[in-house]
């Protein structure tokens, strides 16, 4: 009975009464407060766009398929497709043409060894011909030389019987006619002196010329047969390096466009898809080891660092909200609150959304228009176990004044009713 009326006493005493009358004042307030410094938003929940890999060739998927619910941090390449039969035909087609290519050089280049040959054989005879002549005019010259050394004798002869003859004559022991004939014989032999003169200059000038390769006889030309076939072997081994410089160079130009060809076979032979960072694989169309398609959809992407809230608003509050106002949002059953941007506002009459988005956007309702809010680009704050929380309900407040300090007290006020009262936690949710 004691302890009754203790507590009796407690109750009806003044100071309690008003304080508990605070208290109760207090907490209405905390709960009227966000409703006067922001817009709430009745309902939103988190989106993401896809990424929509389809197969870029037909073939036969790889086992190690990502699996629905996979993360990727960092880009990742993956063989996800192998070709069944990879079409091969211009790459037999440039192989026989290299090979082509490099028997036309292996031809002439045979052929140009076959020339070397016999260029080798035809300067052995021109050698022994220029030789063979040197010889010859060395003799010739010899005999010319003789040739003129007895004619000089002869005509110094020929000088002194002419010159007894005149003294003959003028003694009066020999007549006219005999110093005539002696004068006319003098004067032949002086003749073929200088004929056998001239020989000799003329076989010294053959000399010379043979010395360097060229030969002037009665009925041939400048050079010897040998060396004019010489001459056509050079022109025909031109011709044959020409055939093999344009052959090596199309073998090279063939190799490269072999490799290339060689590497987009490689390519088709199997397909490569390099999966985005920051990503979650949400959903699967293809089983591992299966066959597909060209173009059917493998794997859709969700992009955890681009997500966005989508909001209902009343349509009276179109021309209060813009494109790259703050907005906060916090996920429910957290207490965080994430500051987010408004990307873009669209009314109720307008078309449906035909973005490929992991979440349904539901149309607004007549009279609303949907608000989407961008969430920070951190994809450490995303849980990833749980396809960084797209499809998680949110909710949403939208500054109405740019007061800083009731931003404060609110978000302060939130922050210690949600770690301090489960009670405060169940208002905030029942004030959505």
């Amino acid at each position: 009975m004691y302890n009754f009326d203790h507590i009796q006493q407690f109750i009806r005493n003044r100071i309690v009464r008003i304080g508990l009358a605070v208290f109760l004042i207090a907490c209405g307030a905390w709960a009227l407060l966000p409703y006067l410094t922001y817009k709430i938003a009745p309902s939103a929940f988190v989106n993401a766009e896809l990424v929509r890999l389809a197969a870029p060739i037909a073939g036969r998927l790889a086992q190690d398929l990502p699996r629905k619910g996979d993360f990727f941090a960092q880009p990742v390449t993956l063989t996800l497709i192998n070709s069944l039969s990879p079409d091969k035909r211009h790459l037999l087609d440039l192989d026989r043409e290299q090979a082509l290519a490099q028997e036309h050089v292996a031809l002439a280049q045979k052929q140009m060894e076959e020339i070397a040959t016999a260029d080798s054989e035809l300067e052995k005879r021109v050698e022994a011909y220029r030789d063979g002549m040197k010889r010859r005019l060395n003799n010739e010259i010899a005999e010319a030389e003789a040739e003129k050394t007895g004619c000089l004798a002869e005509a110094q002869q020929r000088q002194d019987v002419g010159s007894r003859m005149e003294k003959l004559v003028q003694s009066g022991s020999a007549s006219q006619i005999r110093s005539a004939e002696a004068q006319a014989v003098r004067e032949a032999t002086m003749t073929r002196c200088e004929m056998a003169q001239t020989r000799w200059r003329r076989l010294r000038e053959e000399l010379a010329s043979a010395e360097v390769g060229i030969f002037f006889q009665d009925g041939a030309n400048d050079v010897p047969y040998s060396q004019q076939q010489r001459d056509r072997l050079l022109l025909r081994r031109q011709e044959l390096e020409t055939v093999a410089l344009e052959g090596r160079t199309r073998s090279r130009q063939l190799a490269a466009e072999i490799e290339a060809e060689r590497d987009r076979v490689d390519r088709l032979a199997h397909a490569d898809l390099m999966l985005p960072e920051a990503h979650v694989v949400w959903s699967v169309a293809a089983s591992p080891g299966s066959t597909v398609t060209e173009g059917q959809t493998l794997v859709d992407l969700a992009d955890c660092a681009h997500r966005f809230v989508a909001v209902e608003l009343p349509e009276r509050d179109f021309e209060q909200i813009k494109a790259g106002d703050s907005a906060y949002v916090r996920l429910i059953g957290s207490g965080d609150w994430a500051k987010g941007e408004v990307k873009r506002i669209r009314g109720s009459a307008a078309r449906t959304d035909d973005r490929l988005l992991a979440a349904q956007v539901p149309n607004p309702h007549a009279g609303n228009v949907t608000v989407e809010v961008g969430l920070p680009e951190d994809t450490g704050t995303a849980d990833h176990n749980s396809f960084c929380n797209i499809g998680r309900l949110a909710e949403v407040r939208f500054p109405r004044v740019h007061l800083g300090f009731l931003d404060a007290l609110s978000t302060a006020l939130g922050q210690t009713s949600t770690q301090s009262s489960p009670r405060a936690a169940s208002i905030s949710q029942a004030s959505q």
